[in-house]
């Protein structure tokens, strides 16, 4: 299957294919859109300001030394400027991401995210020491949803969910199936 804009997204069936097509569509799926909180457009990341800002040096050598000990799954997970979101299907057996790029905006929203279904991933439960839904400051209809790995000494997804969102229809239903799972 070809990569799918939001427009595609939006459809439970097109989803359904997409997963379908990497041999990721299970009995028991629960679709949602999560967002890469950590997510830095290269053409921020390139300019010479931040660059040269002490901070933001001292930070990419931490990242850089932490980027260093993921495998190649976790370095889709983890990608700060590469993937601003992700379509995962939580199943029994793991978590299925598709990664999600940017159109082109500085500072993407969900509607302007496009699959990259070539970079199709499958998280096995022996890979994931826990998943956790935690409470965002100040923020009732987002929550962070925590994937943490095993051998990542406490590293988890930079992943923020929206509980619900007009251009996804299944993403309530979902987030509510997850949140009672996992509770």
């Amino acid at each position: 299957m070809e990569n799918v804009k939001i427009d595609g997204i939006k459809d439970i069936n097109t989803v359904k294919e997409l997963f379908s097509s990497v041999k990721g569509l299970k009995d028991d799926n629960c679709f949602l859109v999560v967002l890469n909180r950590d997510y830095v457009a290269s053409s921020v990341e390139n300019n010479t300001f931040y660059k040269n800002n002490a901070v933001n040096v001292a930070v990419e050598g931490v990242i850089k030394e932490f980027n260093e000990k993921l495998n190649d799954k976790q370095k889709i997970v983890f990608s700060r400027n590469v993937y601003c979101g992700y379509l995962i299907n939580v199943v029994s057996d793991g978590i299925g991401v598709i990664p999600l790029k940017n159109s082109g905006q500085l500072i993407p929203k969900i509607k302007d995210f496009i699959t990259d279904i070539d970079n199709y991933i499958f998280i096995n439960n022996d890979e994931i020491e826990k998943i956790e839904i935690k409470k965002l400051p100040l923020r009732s209809k987002v929550k962070r949803l925590a994937v943490y790995f095993k051998g990542l000494d406490g590293a988890n997804t930079p992943w923020t969910l929206p509980i619900k969102d007009k251009l996804i229809s299944y993403q309530e239903e979902n987030y509510n199936k997850l949140a009672s799972k996992l509770s």
